[in-house]
């Protein structure tokens, strides 16, 4: 890895780039990490679109936070470009390589500028990977981890996450009034793709068993679908509305005091791995070998043995999505139950 040296023998600093979704940036946790085991004067700026810069907050270990808006215009092209160039940062490596991204680190400047190798937007790198590792299923979070090689870091096995001390969030008036709770479960009620939702009546059967036994159930999502199903759902004893604009901290502190969190591969699921809290999710179009919780404890998987999985989330073959909808309750329940006892 190549380092600038100035008069005070200050290391060169390192652009990542995550940008887009909460899980995807999640899973450049372990990379950091990595990274600044084996490089720790290296200064960390780490670049995502404002509405995850909350998030960015709470990941140990970065340095500098620069954000962009979803839809960067030349202006902010301009203006990042002249951001980085300020800071003479002449490494860059960009875990996304999407078309914004791409752009993103060849307006940065950087000499060096890592990314997959991807068609149409190989322009924008020096050093590239396949974005596939081989033929076998590869974990998001090594796949990202293994752009570090072209900077000189070993890689190997990414460590799990780093421990997260939640008692440091100031608790809302919300949460407080909940805290004491216990046990208590939370659902994220869709996944922002139709093709992973378990679906409502799956859902309001679930949830119709937990609260005839009398066990707290916390109902969270963002969408409109989703919060229509919480306030629905939230009709039934036990249940508790919970959807809507809860911010990271608040979301990590409501699933960090659960019994168990319930949801499919998205992005709450992914937050919901960084604390302790045990964890059962629904696998459908995706594989959990690419795309599941970055931890081996207390998780179980609920998916269903398919030919057509995995698939591009684009058309059903069977219009009905049956490697998510067939899941049957009473296996989720089963499941819910090792960790309520």
């Amino acid at each position: 890895m190549p380092f600038i040296e100035s008069g005070n023998n200050i290391p060169e600093d390192v652009l990542f780039i995550r940008l887009r979704l909460l899980g995807d940036i999640i899973f450049t946790i372990p990379a950091i990490e990595i990274f600044k085991k084996q490089r720790p004067q290296s200064r960390v700026h780490y670049v995502v679109e404002e509405r995850f810069r909350e998030l960015a907050e709470i990941i140990p270990k970065i340095d500098n936070i620069i954000t962009v808006p979803v839809k960067p215009g030349w202006r902010d092209i301009w203006n990042f470009r002249k951001k980085i160039k300020s800071l003479g940062i002449q490494t860059a490596i960009d875990f996304h390589s999407g078309p914004t991204s791409a752009l993103l680190t060849f307006a940065g400047g950087a000499s060096m500028r890592v990314g997959y190798r991807t068609p149409n937007r190989n322009w924008a790198y020096t050093h590239m990977l396949p974005r596939r590792n081989g033929t076998s299923p590869t974990h998001s979070v090594l796949n990202q981890a293994r752009l570090l090689e072209k900077i000189g870091i070993l890689v190997g096995e990414p460590p799990p996450f780093p421990a997260l001390d939640f008692s440091r969030f100031p608790v809302s008036k919300r949460l407080e009034a909940v805290r004491d709770i216990r046990p208590k479960v939370v659902i994220h009620l869709g996944a922002g793709n139709r093709f992973r939702d378990w679906g409502m009546e799956n859902f309001s059967a679930l949830i119709s068993s937990l609260s005839a036994r009398r066990i707290p159930v916390f109902l969270i999502g963002h969408n409109d679908e989703e919060k229509q199903r919480a306030a629905n759902l939230s009709k039934m004893p036990h249940a508790f509305d919970f959807s809507g604009m809860l911010a990271v901290r608040e979301l990590l502190q409501l699933i960090a005091g659960a019994a168990v969190y319930l949801g499919a591969d998205s992005g709450p699921l992914h937050l919901a791995s960084l604390t302790a809290t045990p964890l059962v999710s629904f696998f459908g179009p995706n594989l959990p070998q690419i795309s599941g919780p970055w931890r081996k404890e207390n998780v179980e998987i609920m998916q269903l043995d398919m030919p057509c999985r995995p698939c591009s989330q684009r058309k059903c073959k069977y219009a009905t999505i049956p490697c998510m909808r067939n899941i049957a309750v009473e296996k989720v329940s089963d499941a819910l139950d090792k960790f309520l006892k």
